[in-house]
């Protein structure tokens, strides 16, 4: 059967691109793709993507708009009501169906729309990577919308839609979205099934989407287990051999993979605030050497880019986010502590029984991995740990590497337990179409 991938994120820089890879290959086992939507052909974050009918190129509309919202000044106010007037909008809406209706209007005017129209109809059933995506804030995420809009697509058409590898979440900022919720409740429980990639988007599902045909799975990333089973999966000794274009002069001679070493990622929440992530993580830094340890950063997305800042002044190596995804993996797995805010880098240093730290992101992705990998006790640190924090983070570092190749044997086989369950994905889709082609 062929399926239409909505969400393939594998051409992003971010290191989140393995469960991507990982989907893919584990769908393809069973399935053929034959429509993808992926980042480089229609990405939310840029400009062009989803607006329509505009006097002026999509992306100069757009920076007005942002414009408008930041400070509604009196020129950029009327620009953006005659824009209005001549019917400029972005199809992405708020509501699922409208945003539907705006993709079969102007599919004929716009390849993008007509691409996504054409590989819909040519598919036999829809698979969206929900990811992370499905946070209900105010406002609310336009990559959330989207999906909303691909899962009403996929039903209007008349196709089997799955909604897999997914978080779903209130967003522990702006609260909850109550329309956007309305919105999704309604859609989900029409889909033929949704897998939640932990326990607890699992319980929020139960709670406020009762209607919902869900099922846990694990994330895609945990069937990559078996790629970093090998002791050859490491990364090279000399580690100036994995920086990646362009190599910056400062970077040379820092990486050292033939000793011991800890590594700290960044996270979606500390890249939103570079200055205060900055002294935050050169006073975490500075306290994790006391370990005794070779201290590396992981820059495992372009926001993270407040880590060379940290690198530079604390005179430590950081691995680029644009590193080849398997060795981002290898350096992971390897390392001794692996102390992030960074939802698939943990995971992937959970492959290799690397115990993890986990700071505070967006949503509960980051105490739902803790949970998922049976940590005991439960805790989740703030994205900008103060001294008291860091000195409770240095004694549960401690401990973890007190405790040697027993704890990251356990880590391992939680890991490996979840990687079976993941391989497993294309049966569920099977086991779920098969019933409905009985009934």
């Amino acid at each position: 059967m062929k399926v239409f991938l909505v969400g393939d994120n594998r051409t992003s820089i971010n290191w989140g691109r393995g469960a991507s890879i990982a989907l893919r290959e584990t769908i393809s086992k069973s399935f053929a793709i034959s429509g993808c939507i992926t980042g480089d052909f229609f990405d939310l974050s840029i400009a062009e993507a989803g607006y329509v009918h505009t006097l002026t190129p999509p992306r100069y509309y757009r920076q007005f708009r942002q414009l408008f919202n930041r400070r509604n000044g009196r020129i950029v106010k009327w620009y953006i009501r005659l824009e209005h007037l001549w019917g400029a909008h972005d199809f992405i809406s708020e509501d699922p169906q409208a945003s539907v209706d705006s993709l079969l209007a102007e599919k004929h005017r716009y390849p993008a729309l007509g691409r996504i129209y054409d590989e819909a109809v040519a598919a036999d059933l829809f698979v969206l990577d929900g990811d992370g995506d499905i946070i209900f804030s105010t406002p609310p995420r336009r990559s959330t919308l989207f999906l909303l809009a691909m899962i009403e697509l996929g039903l209007r058409l008349g196709k089997p839609v799955f909604l897999v590898n997914s978080m779903v979440s209130d967003c522990p900022t702006s609260g909850r979205n109550r329309h956007t919720l309305a919105q999704a409740r309604s859609l989900f429980s029409r889909c033929k099934a949704v897998a939640l990639r932990d326990y607890e988007s699992l319980r929020y599902v139960q709670s406020e989407m009762p209607e919902t045909n869900a099922s846990f799975i694990p994330d895609s990333l945990f069937s990559w287990f078996s790629r970093y089973e090998c002791a050859a999966a490491r990364p090279p000794a000399n580690g100036d051999f994995l920086l990646s274009y362009p190599e910056r002069t400062e970077d040379w001679g820092k990486l050292d993979f033939s000793q011991p070493y800890i590594c700290i990622g960044g996270g979606a929440l500390a890249s939103a605030y570079p200055d205060r992530a900055i002294e935050s993580y050169s006073r975490l830094v500075r306290m994790v050497r006391r370990l005794g340890y070779r201290v590396y950063l992981t820059e495992s997305d372009l926001p993270d880019s407040f880590l060379r800042r940290v690198a530079t002044e604390m005179n430590v190596g950081i691995v680029p986010a644009a590193t080849p995804i398997l060795m981002c993996g290898a350096v992971l797995a390897r390392a001794r502590l692996f102390i992030s805010g960074r939802y698939h880098p943990s995971i992937l240093a959970s492959l290799g029984g690397t115990p993890c730290i986990f700071l505070g992101s967006h949503a509960h992705k980051m105490g739902s991995l803790a949970e998922l990998m049976e940590y005991e006790p439960l805790r989740e640190f703030d994205a900008f740990p103060d001294d008291a924090e860091n000195d409770q983070i240095m004694t549960l570092a401690r401990s973890y590497l007190e405790q040697g190749e027993g704890l990251r044997d356990r880590i391992r086989s939680v890991a490996a337990k979840h990687a079976d369950r993941a391989t497993r994905l294309p049966e569920f889709l099977n086991q779920h179409l098969s019933s409905v082609s009985l009934q």
